[in-house]
């Protein structure tokens, strides 16, 4: 197997070959835009976009990058000469991933721990330490950093940069000539043109593939000026910050690992006043990026430059966090005091009923070193960006439950926060993207837990963006963190919004409690698609298929709806419960809750279901009356209080529903460890138990609560049905 360093140079070999640029152009045509014909894009069609023979966005800019070595020659392929190219050079890309992957180390490893040698196994951490080789690379932290994928969507980078750097546009108005705003518009501008000429490329060659895909890459000046409507002046300063001749600082680029100048000035100047870039999502991301460091190399602003960024990660936290849980129950900058000493401070804290979200806010970014690997490094920035954040995460989690602290806000205003917390969720936000933020946390984060103290959920703004977006109430919120919690260390995925995406398809909802589960890229894809509907305006549903659709119209959906908001613990745990059933249990409680309504039609008289979760020790009441509030109450704890001890449950959750108005009335949950009880012994003696066909799914076939009283006197068919339905009886439940 040849080195990477091997296959490095035979690329740049290949790329001082005329007609090397025609070949890029053709993978950015292919593998950069959706294709497709028609007026709407489906799901169908974009999760092509997830096919693994395209080349990832990180392979295309280290191609674009080697090129850039050799300069800009421009020269049209014959087809079958691009055809042949092309596949010997995404060959070379195919050896290259394999040669910087560490299957060969892991399976040395793997046959040391055999159980036949007797060697127990170390646990994930230690197993990762010694992949590592001598020279401090981690092989697998470097094919995760290189191949992580894309968990940031390109218009995101767009409107979070301009948020981000709306506290800097003087600095960047006075220093560069234009304010942010237009630099998004200059850069919008580029990718309309690409794209309008990509479309008029496959327009002229009807049915048949491009015979040139280099021009559609290629614009000058004055297209720009025209299509972004902005002055000359603004439009070329916006161009001179983000673009370089195609060999300037390129004599670095020399492996994989080296930093590649055209990731910071990814357009490319070809000639005076007309420019080439191939992957409109660099422009983005350099838009968002770059600013950083024009400050850094600005001494007297650079200190003001990294409160600003500060400032907005704990600003646009707050905000994203108070759309769903609305501003009253989220605060900033609450100073913890343990007696007249401050003892931790809660960078964004969210406070719902019972549930706490305390949110740690960093701006560190990942160093060159650490993205080429070296674990020294990515250890060290890995603790200053995010360690250190879970360190005081979990610190003032642990104050917040404590009677004694004192809580103030940047004022100095005394807060009242209680301290009786059932789930405290530790979150620590980053302000850049992490480049396998998921694989390094599952690597090196060091957490405690307790009790009420969950394991730290590790994100980046534009996943707190994402969740805010999508998770319409703080139920569907807690109910994905907690999940989240619950099976974090059980998943494998590239990135978070593909774990996002299983919420959202199936509730991370499994059979059985797995080890590991592998998900694939291209389960985001109705996520992404939903998203571009509604920060682009694509022709496209806004919200993903999949759980938060599935209930529209139901008994559960309404009961869901009306507890999402709640503040009341019992109300918040039914959610929970409803959003975890499975897909059968769900149909059965919307099939029981529709016939206890009918029989309630019929005879006035109170019905319910007992549903047992034995494997979880918990289970679930409905009732269906309409009694007054107190003796339905009373009705439904006893009930509920039966039934948990008869099961030795450690849970139970009763819900009461009116079958007139078809809605949700109260609920109530009990919460204790089973323990042996005399005097409940004595209570549930005359406790029916379950039958069988309480477990069965043919719903017509269940009885629920009182038996409804025998009609003596014969139904004629045209009478009026006694379901009060108001149809005839033969048109109604005769049949």
């Amino acid at each position: 197997m040849k080195t990477e360093q091997e296959i490095f140079d035979e690329i740049e070999t290949l790329s001082r070959q005329d007609g090397f640029w025609e070949i890029i152009a053709f993978f950015c045509w292919k593998d950069t835009y959706i294709h497709f014909s028609g007026d709407t894009l489906n799901a169908k069609v974009f999760a092509e976009q997830f096919d693994k023979s395209r080349l990832s966005r990180t392979e295309l800019s280290t191609l674009i990058g080697i090129a850039c070595k050799s300069g800009f020659k421009a020269k049209k392929l014959e087809m079958d000469e691009l055809k042949e190219r092309a596949e010997y050079l995404w060959q070379r890309l195919e050896e290259l991933h394999s040669s910087m992957s560490p299957r060969q180390d892991m399976a040395h490893l793997l046959a040391k721990y055999n159980p036949q040698n007797n060697i127990p196994p170390p646990d994930f951490s230690t197993f990762m330490r010694e992949l590592s080789p001598c020279n401090g690379l981690n092989p697998m932290m470097r094919e995760a950093i290189f191949y992580g994928g894309n968990c940031t969507f390109k218009h995101q980078y767009r409107d979070l940069a301009k948020r981000r750097y709306s506290y800097d546009d003087e600095w960047i108005q006075e220093n560069k000539g234009f304010n942010i705003s237009q630099a998004a518009t200059v850069i919008s501008a580029i990718e309309k043109i690409q794209l309008d000429k990509v479309n008029q490329l496959i327009s002229s060659t009807k049915s048949g593939p491009l015979s040139y895909h280099l021009p559609a890459f290629i614009f000058d000046i004055n297209e720009l000026i025209k299509e972004s409507n902005l002055h000359e002046m603004i439009v070329k300063a916006v161009i001179s910050a983000f673009s370089a001749s195609p060999k300037e600082g390129m004599d670095c680029f020399k492996s994989i690992d080296d930093f590649n100048h055209r990731n910071a000035f990814p357009i490319i100047e070809i000639e005076e006043g007309r420019f080439a870039t191939f992957q409109a999502y660099s422009l983005w991301e350099t838009l968002y990026e770059s600013p950083f460091f024009w400050f850094n190399s600005d001494k007297k602003y650079k200190a003001l430059a990294s409160q600003n960024r500060g400032a907005f990660t704990e600003a646009f936290t707050a905000e994203r966090l108070s759309l769903v849980f609305g501003k009253e129950h989220v605060l900033t900058n609450i100073d913890i005091f343990n007696g007249k000493d401050k003892a931790g401070e809660i960078d964004v804290l969210v406070t719902f009923g019972k549930f706490a979200l305390v949110v740690q806010a960093k701006s560190k970014k990942l160093t060159i070193e650490a993205r080429k690997g070296n674990s020294k490094q990515l250890e060290s920035d890995f603790k200053s960006a995010i360690q250190d954040a879970n360190n005081q995460a979990f610190l003032c989690s642990t104050l917040l439950q404590s009677e004694e602290c004192i809580f103030k806000d940047a004022a100095g205003i005394e807060v009242n926060i209680s301290s009786h917390f059932k789930v405290i969720l530790p979150v620590c936000i980053l302000s850049d993207h992490f480049p396998a933020l998921s694989a390094q946390t599952r690597h090196f984060l060091k957490s405690k837990t307790t009790d009420v103290i969950k394991h730290p959920y590790v994100m980046d703004v534009f996943l707190i963006d994402m969740i805010t977006e999508v998770l319409p109430s703080p139920l569907w919120l807690l109910d994905y963190l907690m999940k989240r919690n619950d099976c974090g260390h059980s998943i494998l995925a590239h990135h978070e919004l593909i774990t996002l995406s299983s919420y959202i398809k199936e509730s991370l909802y499994f059979d059985k409690k797995p080890d590991i589960v592998m998900l694939e890229e291209d389960i985001s894809g109705d996520l992404e698609l939903a998203m571009r509907a509604r920060r682009d305006a694509f022709d496209a549903d806004k919200t993903p298929g999949g759980v938060l659709t599935s209930h529209k119209n139901t008994h559960i959906g309404k009961i869901i709806k009306d507890v999402e908001h709640s503040t009341d613990y019992a109300c918040q745990k039914l959610g929970f419960h409803l959003l975890s059933m499975s897909a059968d249990r769900t149909n059965l409680v919307n099939d029981a809750i529709s016939k206890m309504i009918v029989q309630f039609k019929k005879d006035g008289r109170h019905h319910d279901i007992t549903l047992p979760f034995l494997d979880e020790k918990t289970g679930l009441i409905v009732h269906c009356n309409e009694d007054d509030n107190e003796t339905a109450y009373k009705k439904l704890v006893m009930h509920c209080e039966k039934r948990k001890y008869h099961f030795k449950a450690n849970s139970w959750i009763g819900c009461c529903y009116s079958p007139v108005q078809g809605m949700f009335r109260f609920s109530i949950y009990h919460e204790s460890k089973w323990c042996q009880s005399d005097v409940m012994d004595e209570l549930v003696s005359d406790l029916k138990p379950l039958l069988p066909k309480h477990n069965i799914k043919n719903i017509k076939k269940l009885t629920f609560g009182q038996p409804a009283p025998t009609v003596k006197n014969k139904m004629g068919r045209n009478d009026p049905c006694p379901c009060g339905s108001g149809k005839k009886y033969k048109r109604c439940c005769f049949s």
